[in-house]
């Protein structure tokens, strides 16, 4: 996907170019907006003129987005226990697994996200002019547009604090080169706080449906958006916020859980009932992503899967579906058996386009790797619910939602649980049998160890290094008992080029 532009952009240095360009369709015959892409640079005097400029930008905010995609990924998987490392895999990328973290690692660049939130914060900027020098551009028009953009910096800076802790909060938008800023870290707090002010100011502006169906899973609704506030409220531990936000989706009519028996389908073809938000691509828009390359294996011998081989799914992991044969989660669907004598079995989500206990079919290589992201989805929903609902001392509610997940994966239901920390780890365990590979393991594992002022924090550790090799154990147990080690380093060019960023604490000196 194209970034017109500064590729390489530096938040100290504040080299945003972001292109506000001519945003042309892809075809000259198609009238799908969210086709549009950035071609080239216009001074923002020539450029902010029509309602269809500012359209044109924002479905390059979701554009920026999904070039983020693998990131997610590997932020949300790199550091769980769902993956081992494969035969190719990167060199950075084994390190974090094996805990070996250091500023100059590449996985710890940030950029990606704050390009996407500079595109969201142009948005908010300029809108409202284009309402003023266009006269069929309505104030409603341009409010929906801008509570978009409000969802995308929301989204990006949760993905930032989780990961970093604290990280510069901008809000205004960076248009040249010339702007020279050297912003410093703001709070975790009040990066939280201004994300729940994005959501709460973009739910009443944003629709319950577009009336097509990849609007209304790949475009900000308020579905969406009460989801990741439902998600902040619950990561920050104000859990009946947390259960009201989830309320609204439930009670909103626009979602529910599909079949067990076609539980595949939330990944091909994608966009189901179940779906709340999911970053789109498209292989015949040539709209794809490395998600089946880094987890497809490596034979070359002229047979699909064929990738990278670069993460294979737990055998760990794959035990844990095997207590119970039953789970329409298992088998063909979540992971698939490449080389049991090896112990290598690979994620199918991201491979597969069907899948039963007796066939499957693997996409076509990577040129057909347009499996859409999953940012949210109902069964989320549901568990985020149940596992606030345990903090607040209703785990009769839990107990209930969690089945209700087991019964669509035909699994018998759990009998009444009267242990607070036995129904968290229930919670937890069915979330990762549920959302194994779609990048909530770590933040899962995250929300556990934090909570409470650290009170399951050993858990925390016992859960992480149980599935690592046994010479990185004892490594692993004494970096992770300092909770600063549970964030990135902010990656080391920041640091030298801005004197006002200072390294997140665990990493000083490093």
């Amino acid at each position: 996907m194209n970034r017109a532009g500064a590729n390489r952009i530096f938040l100290n240095r504040w080299l945003y170019k972001v292109s506000l360009g001519l945003l042309l369709l892809v075809t000259p015959a198609c009238s799908e907006w969210l086709q549009l892409e950035p071609e080239s640079d216009l001074i923002r005097e020539e450029f902010w003129r029509t309602g269809e400029d500012v359209q044109a930008v924002v479905a390059g905010t979701y554009k920026s987005l999904a070039g983020s995609v693998i990131t997610c990924f590997k932020w949300g998987e790199l550091r769980s226990d769902v993956f081992v490392p494969g035969s190719r895999i990167q060199t950075d990328d084994r390190k974090i697994m094996d805990g070996y973290i250091y500023p100059e690692n590449v996985r710890t660049k940030w950029d990606d996200f704050y390009t996407t939130i500079n595109y969201a914060n142009t948005i908010l900027e300029f809108s409202p002019l284009v309402v003023e020098r266009d006269e069929t551009y309505t104030v409603n028009q341009g409010k929906a547009f801008e509570s978009e953009a409000l969802y995308l910096r929301a989204l990006c800076y949760f993905y930032l604090v989780r990961i970093f802790g604290e990280v510069p909060l901008v809000l205004d938008a960076s248009i040249t080169d010339s702007q020279e800023y050297y912003p410093s870290k703001s709070t975790e707090e009040d990066i939280i706080l201004q994300i729940i002010i994005d959501l709460q100011n973009a739910i009443p502006n944003l629709p319950t449906s577009y009336g097509k169906l990849a609007y209304d899973k790949g475009r900000a609704t308020k579905g969406g958006a009460n989801a990741l506030l439902a998600d902040v409220y619950l990561h920050f531990e104000k859990y009946q916020a947390c259960i009201d936000a989830c309320d609204k989706v439930i009670n909103s009519g626009q979602y529910a859980l599909i079949d067990g028996e076609n539980w595949f389908q939330l990944f091909f073809p994608g966009n189901s009932n179940e779906s709340i938000f999911e970053v789109q691509f498209d292989k015949e828009k040539d709209q794809t992503n490395l998600l089946y390359s880094i987890v497809a294996p490596y034979p070359r011998d002229g047979t699909y899967p064929d990738g990278d081989d670069q993460f294979r799914f737990s055998q760990f992991l794959v035990e844990t579906y095997r207590e119970n044969e039953a789970d329409r989660r298992a088998g063909n669907n979540t992971y698939y058996p490449f080389n049991e004598r090896y112990n290598h079995y690979i994620l199918w989500k991201y491979i597969g386009t069907g899948s039963s206990l007796f066939f499957t079919t693997a996409r076509n290589g990577n040129r057909e790797s347009d499996v859409n992201w999953i940012i949210h989805r109902f069964a989320d929903i549901l568990l985020m619910k149940a596992e606030a609902s345990v903090q607040v001392g209703d785990l009769t509610t839990a107990l209930e939602l969690v089945n209700i997940i087991r019964s669509r994966a035909g699994v018998e239901p759990l009998p009444e649980i009267s242990n607070k920390q036995m129904l968290e780890e229930v919670i937890l365990e069915e979330r990762v049998k549920e959302l194994a590979g779609e990048g909530k393991r770590w933040f899962d594992l995250l929300r556990f160890g934090r909570r409470n002022n650290y009170e399951r924090k050993e858990k925390f550790i016992e859960i992480l290094v149980e599935n690592k090799p046994l010479e990185i154990r004892e490594i692993l147990k004494s970096k992770y008992s300092n909770p600063n080690s549970w964030y990135l380093p902010i990656f080391q060019d920041e640091i030298d080029q801005n004197s006002n960023l200072i390294q997140n604490p665990y990493y000083v000196n490093q």
